[in-house]
């Protein structure tokens, strides 16, 4: 991990194949960022992007987190370069698809495609 959040980053980065991954990565960012400064906003929409990447997306996946003086930004890269992200719609039933939703609440977030993979980022204002 990088220096302290007095105007310098933070960082870290997860290869993963599974959902195995999620307490980690909330534990790593419970260490990174204080109780009450948009943590638990960040652990919400870190497991719905990984999620995301373990259900709709091909291998490789890996996420990184960045903290600096005042935003988080989180970053999941997968191998499915052409896979759409449909807030609100899931292959799985009506009783899935909200987590996009959720993402779309709680941060700005978009896509970045690429010949081999996607990377969909997210970024939280933290105090």
């Amino acid at each position: 991990m990088g220096a302290s959040r007095n105007g310098l980053v933070r960082s870290f980065a997860v290869e993963f194949s599974d959902a195995s991954c999620l307490p980690g990565l909330r534990s790593r960012l419970r260490q990174l960022i204080p109780a009450g400064d948009g943590r638990i906003d960040a652990e919400l929409v870190c497991t719905e992007l990984v999620t995301n990447a373990v259900e709709h997306a091909a291998a490789p996946r890996r996420v990184r987190v960045v903290l600096d003086a005042a935003d988080l930004r989180i970053e999941v890269e997968d191998g499915s370069p052409d896979a759409p992200l449909t807030p609100g719609v899931s292959r799985f039933g009506a009783f899935r698809g909200r987590g996009l939703a959720l993402v779309e609440a709680l941060a700005r977030w978009g896509i970045i495609r690429g010949p081999a993979g996607k990377t969909v980022w997210a970024t939280l204002a933290v105090a």
